[in-house]
C-alpha cells in the first residue's frame, strides 16, 4: 500500500481550516447566546413574586427564528389583514403594547392585561407591526388577535379553562386558535370544544409537548401525550432551535405535524415597547399560527382541514426525522403562494409530505447552510483527491504538464 506523500498529508489541514472558516462566521452568528442577555418570558410568573417587569432592551438586528423562516418573503402577497388569530394563554397586554396596537380584542375585558407575559410574547411572535429601532416583527402584522385568558394568576390551567378559552374564541368567529398551553391529560369539555371549533371553520394549534422540565423530554424518556395537542384534528407543533435542531432528542409521546422555532426567540411583552426571549414548543406554535393567519388572509374559503393540509404539504423538510419535527419546518411564503391545485385536499399520508418547495435564493438562513455544507465537502473531495491520486499518479510517472506513461 502506498503512503500519501508528505505534501499531500500536509495539505488536509489546510483544506479542512479552509472549509471551517467557510463555516465558521456561521456558528459564531449564533443568536442563542445573543438573546440570553434579554429579560425572560416563562408560562409562571415571576420567581420574585409580582408581575413581568418592562423590558429596556431592544434589539436592532432581525432575530434568527425570523430570518429562519423568512415571512417577508409572503408580506408581498399578504400581510394576514381580515385573519382573526385567538392566543387562549394567560391574556394580552393590549394597552401598553405599541406592536399589538388597535388589533387586539380582549374576551373577556379582564384578557387585556397579561401580568405573566407569555400571551403577550405569543401574540407579538403572531402579528406584531415592525416598529422603528428594531428589527423583530410577527409572522402576520396585520392580523387580529382576539385575547383569552384561560390561566389562573400563577399560569396555571385546566382542561376544562382551556375549553372555556376555545370556546370563547369561537364565539368570536377566531379562524385561528393558538393555544401555546400542554397539559397532561385532556377532558370531555375540552375534546367537545376542539370538535365545535372545527365544524364552526377554526383551526386549533398547540405543542406537541411542554417546555416544563417535569413534562418535557430528558435524555432518556420521551415527553408525553400533551394536551389539547394530543386531540383529533389540533395540529400539534415541536420545537427548533438554530440551524433547525430539534429541541428533543427522543420522539415526543403526541407525534407533531410541523416545526417551527422555539428556543431562544425573541419578542415583545407586557408594559412597553422592550424585548424578551423565551423557549419551548408552546412559543413554536405562535409560528405556525401566523403562518396559518397569512394563508387564511390569502386564502379565505380554506376549511380548517384544507388548512392544516396546506401547512403541513407545503412545510421546508430538514433532515431531522417525522417522529421530531413531523413534515418539517413551517414555511410562510410557500403556505400563502403555492397553487392550490398543488396542495391535497385529502389528509397526508404518513410519507412525505405531498409538495415539497425549496427555499428561493434570498432565504439566507438555509442557503447559508446549504453553502456551508457543499463547503465542507468539496474539501474532503479534494483532500481526497490529493491524498489518494497525486501518488499513484506519481508512481505511473505522471508530472503537471506531461500525459501519464498508462
Amino acid at each position: 500500500m502506498t503512503r500519501p506523500t508528505r505534501t499531500a498529508v500536509h495539505a488536509l489541514p489546510v483544506l479542512l481550516t479552509a472549509a471551517l472558516a467557510v463555516a465558521g462566521p456561521l456558528a459564531a452568528a449564533s443568536p442563542a447566546a445573543a438573546d440570553t442577555a434579554l429579560p425572560r418570558i416563562s408560562s409562571a410568573p415571576p420567581q420574585g413574586g409580582g408581575c413581568v417587569k418592562p423590558s429596556k432592551r431592544r434589539p436592532v438586528d432581525v432575530p434568527w427564528a425570523q430570518q429562519y423562516i423568512a415571512p417577508s418573503r409572503a408580506w408581498e402577497t399578504t400581510r394576514g389583514a381580515g385573519a382573526t388569530v385567538a392566543v387562549v394563554d394567560t391574556g394580552v397586554d393590549a394597552r401598553h403594547s405599541p406592536a399589538l396596537a388597535g388589533r387586539v380584542t380582549p374576551v373577556p375585558d379582564s384578557s387585556g392585561t397579561d401580568c405573566i407575559g407569555h400571551g403577550t410574547f405569543v401574540a407579538g411572535l403572531i402579528a406584531a407591526a415592525p416598529r422603528p429601532g428594531t428589527g423583530f416583527a410577527g409572522v402576520a402584522p396585520e392580523a387580529r388577535i382576539i385575547a383569552v385568558r384561560a390561566t389562573t394568576a400563577d399560569g396555571t390551567a385546566t382542561a376544562n379553562s382551556v375549553a372555556a378559552g376555545i370556546d370563547a374564541a369561537v364565539a368570536r368567529r377566531a379562524r385561528v386558535i393558538d393555544v401555546p398551553i400542554a397539559l397532561t391529560r385532556s377532558s370531555p369539555a375540552l375534546a367537545s370544544a376542539v370538535r365545535n371549533a372545527v365544524r364552526r371553520g377554526a383551526l386549533v394549534i398547540a405543542p406537541a409537548y411542554a417546555s416544563n422540565r417535569s413534562l418535557a423530554g430528558s435524555g432518556n424518556s420521551p415527553a408525553p401525550a400533551a394536551y389539547p395537542a394530543a386531540l383529533p384534528d389540533v395540529l400539534a407543533v415541536a420545537a427548533l432551535g438554530p440551524g433547525g435542531v430539534p429541541d428533543q432528542k427522543l420522539a415526543p409521546r403526541t407525534a407533531p405535524d410541523l416545526a417551527a422555532p422555539g428556543t431562544a426567540v425573541m419578542s415583545i411583552g407586557p408594559g412597553g415597547t422592550g424585548s424578551f426571549t423565551g423557549d419551548g414548543a408552546e412559543l413554536a406554535t405562535a409560528f405556525v399560527a401566523g403562518t396559518a393567519a397569512l394563508a387564511v388572509a390569502a386564502h379565505p374559503e380554506l376549511t380548517p382541514a384544507q388548512l392544516t393540509d396546506r401547512l403541513i404539504a407545503t412545510a421546508y423538510h430538514i433532515p431531522a426525522g417525522r417522529a421530531l419535527v413531523g413534515a418539517g419546518t413551517v414555511d410562510p411564503a410557500a403556505a400563502v403562494t403555492a397553487p392550490l391545485a398543488a396542495v391535497p385536499s385529502a389528509p397526508p399520508s404518513p410519507g412525505p409530505a405531498a409538495l415539497r418547495m425549496p427555499p428561493p435564493e434570498e432565504h439566507h438562513g438555509r442557503t447559508t447552510a446549504i453553502a456551508v455544507t457543499a463547503a465542507a465537502g468539496t474539501a474532503v473531495l479534494v483532500t481526497g483527491f490529493i491524498v489518494f491520486t497525486f501518488p499513484r499518479a506519481r508512481r505511473r510517472g505522471w508530472r503537471p504538464g506531461t500525459p501519464g506513461s498508462g
